[in-house]
């Protein structure tokens, strides 16, 4: 279905319009409960890890994602589901016209789509194992769906969110019933482990004090998350570094404050890991950024 150009226009002046609005947070650009990515510049960052599930539609520019070694575009319009844990190469392409690239990200509970499969029955049909990413071209029915979520900008009402993010899902597992794969791709001990390092990432934090937290013995837990394919040190640096990126690309905070808030004492050290992690420093990255 062809694009709606001027539905995509309306919908960043709205999503700029929310974010030019006085925030209580410092640096904040990003729009509660849903994020904005805008860069004025080609970026092309690898193993991006994404720790959440998450829609991300496409409203200026293009979206290449990679996965098992082949390029998934998404054009402006557009709309990705990722599934998560997952960590994917990608590329974001200003449009050739405005320079500019931007997206939203809106994430979302896997429980919702567990909803989904359990009150109706033709959604039982489900994929057989995880999905990966999914990809959805242009569709009104899913714009208009998004535009009613985003009416609940700054919304602490979350019961209403969670309806109006049903909306969404329902329409896209009705277009792809893939998406219900989604469900299998929770690793249940990093995604505990997770929940907790990420209470404060500046903290010098213990694999002990880890343990006695989840009421594990540090044996059981070495085995369980080497059985999910990584480790304390892994996941903790990962969560750090996912963060920093985030920051780097939806605030204006100096980078040296992210990467203390990041747990890192030296800058040095932050922007070597950062740039070995996805391919470029921070500065680079910040400088590719749009001005909001």
């Amino acid at each position: 279905m062809q694009v709606d150009v001027s539905r995509l226009s309306r919908m960043i002046a709205r999503i700029d319009s929310f974010i030019s609005k006085p925030s209580e947070i410092e640096d904040k650009d990003s729009v509660d409960p849903f994020g904005l990515i805008a860069c004025m510049r080609g970026v092309h960052m690898k193993r991006v890890p994404f720790f959440e599930p998450c829609l991300i539609l496409v409203l200026s520019g293009k979206k290449t994602v990679y996965e098992r070694g082949s390029g998934i575009k998404v054009p402006a319009g557009s709309l990705l589901a990722v599934p998560a844990p997952i960590v994917l190469d990608l590329t974001n392409e200003p449009d050739a016209s405005t320079n500019l690239y931007k997206a939203l990200v809106i994430p979302f509970d896997l429980q919702l789509l567990e909803k989904i499969r359990n009150r109706d029955a033709r959604s039982a049909v489900k994929a057989n194992g995880a999905s990966g990413v999914i990809s959805y071209d242009f569709d009104p029915l899913v714009f208009t769906a998004v535009e009613h979520y985003l009416d609940l900008e700054g919304s602490d009402n979350r019961s209403l969110l969670s309806h109006r993010m049903m909306e969404i899902l329902l329409i896209l597992v009705e277009k792809n019933r893939n998406l219900l794969g989604f469900i299998f791709s929770s690793q249940q001990w990093s995604q505990r482990v997770r929940s907790i390092l990420g209470e404060d990432l500046s903290k010098s934090w213990e694999f002990g004090e880890l343990c006695s937290r989840l009421a594990v013995s540090e044996t059981s837990l070495r085995r369980y998350l080497q059985s999910e394919g990584t480790g304390f040190r892994e996941i903790l640096s990962e969560l750090r570094l996912t963060y920093a990126l985030m920051q780097v690309m939806q605030t204006s905070a100096p980078i040296t404050q992210i990467a203390l808030d990041c747990g890192y004492q030296s800058l040095s050290r932050f922007t070597q890991n950062f740039h070995e992690r996805f391919s470029l420093p921070p500065t680079k990255l910040r400088e590719a950024m749009a001005t909001r």
